[in-house]
């Protein structure tokens, strides 16, 4: 996502939020889902685990802190609670 995405994203959340004669639940429900959209690195787990000979860690979501069961380099993106996941290196 670039930094114009996520400005975006923001914006619009902002003024979702600003927005009169709104249903205030259904302003939750639409911040909550535009927020997931802006991406998060997964949190690696504190112990490691080994199996064939190496050492390798699990990855949960930032959000609902669910097992992320994907690779990276299998399109994992997304958690199934609609967090998109950002596995960039910094």
């Amino acid at each position: 996502m670039t930094d114009q995405e996520k400005d975006r994203i923001q914006n619009a959340i902002r003024h979702i939020q600003t927005a009169v004669d709104v249903d205030s639940w259904a302003v939750e429900i639409a911040v909550g889902a535009m927020e997931k959209q802006i991406q998060k690195k997964p949190e690696q787990s504190k112990i490691p685990r080994y199996g064939m000979g190496y050492e390798y860690y699990d990855w949960y979501c930032p959000t609902c802190g669910r097992f992320l069961a994907f690779e990276p380099s299998k399109g994992g993106h997304h958690c199934i609670c609609g967090q998109a996941i950002s596995w960039e290196e910094e």
